[in-house]
């Protein structure tokens, strides 16, 4: 009983009496066929190929665990709690999640702690995504603390009015309340700009408060690639500043407003905010 037996995948096919061997080229696969008697010749797969598929998956597991290693943020020198919803109403949620060290001090008071607030314009993308990424991921020490503020829009959040009256809103009624409560000494308030609104990577102090203008000069001469802003005594506030940042400011907390350019990288924009948290921390 002939046969047509395929050098690559080791497939056959069985011959008719009316069928000629030279009427088939190659198998489906794309390998030679051979033309065989019997099965017992069946010729072995190429030990070469199966050498070269065992090679490709040995990088391939190399290379996948070297990624995990070198690459994948790890946080197991941190403790990061569940986020929990402090606060919900028909404009959205706010969820507050705390970071420390592993081996923060039992007493938090005596940590050094800043507040965050992520989400509050939901049309900012960028740094809703990088903040909230580098906060749980920060290299914390023992005396550090990072309390992290996340504002979820639902209702109309794609709308430019609607939805940044909707996110102010919910910081001014829930979450500086909860600020006010805590031991926070910084609070940095996350946005994106578009172009023509500042340049590039920019804080703030919109009350002009004597703290919050000591720890925007100290990051001016800290980091040159971020500018700092100082509010004239003529300035038009925004919403935000009325009813935020102010607010915040006059409680006695120092205060930023911290701006990313909405063009910049996810990893540029995750090395920028890190290096700003950085600088806080040494300054309080």
């Amino acid at each position: 009983m002939p046969y047509l037996i395929c050098e690559n995948c080791g497939g056959y096919y069985h011959l008719d009496d009316d069928e000629n061997p030279n009427d088939f080229n190659r198998c489906q696969c794309g390998g030679k066929l051979v033309y065989s008697e019997t099965l017992d010749s069946k010729p072995p797969r190429s030990r070469k190929k199966l050498y070269a598929a065992l090679s490709l998956i040995l990088i391939l597991t190399i290379t996948g665990v070297s990624y995990i290693i070198f690459f994948m943020p790890h946080n197991s020198g941190l403790e990061v709690s569940t986020p929990t919803v402090i606060a919900s109403d028909y404009r959205g949620t706010v969820s507050k999640q705390t970071i420390t060290a592993a081996n923060a001090t039992s007493n938090s008071t005596a940590n050094k702690t800043i507040a965050v607030i992520t989400g509050m314009h939901p049309r900012e993308k960028l740094s809703i995504r990088t903040v909230s990424d580098m906060v749980t991921q920060y290299n914390l020490t023992s005396d550090q603390a990072i309390i992290h503020y996340m504002v979820n829009v639902t209702d109309n959040p794609d709308n430019y009015v609607n939805g940044r009256s909707n996110g102010e809103g919910l910081v001014s009624q829930y979450i500086i309340p909860d600020v006010k409560n805590s031991s926070a000494e910084v609070v940095i308030i996350c946005h994106d700009h578009a172009p023509g609104y500042g340049m590039g990577y920019y804080v703030a102090t919109p009350k002009m408060d004597s703290p919050s203008v000591a720890l925007g000069e100290v990051i001016e001469n800290t980091l040159p690639e971020f500018t700092y802003y100082r509010a004239s005594s003529n300035a038009e506030h925004g919403s935000s500043t009325l009813t935020v940042s102010n607010p915040l400011a006059a409680a006695g907390f120092r205060t930023l407003v911290y701006e990313l350019p909405e063009w910049a990288s996810y990893n540029q924009a995750y090395s920028e905010s890190k290096k700003l948290v950085a600088t806080c921390f040494q300054a309080i």
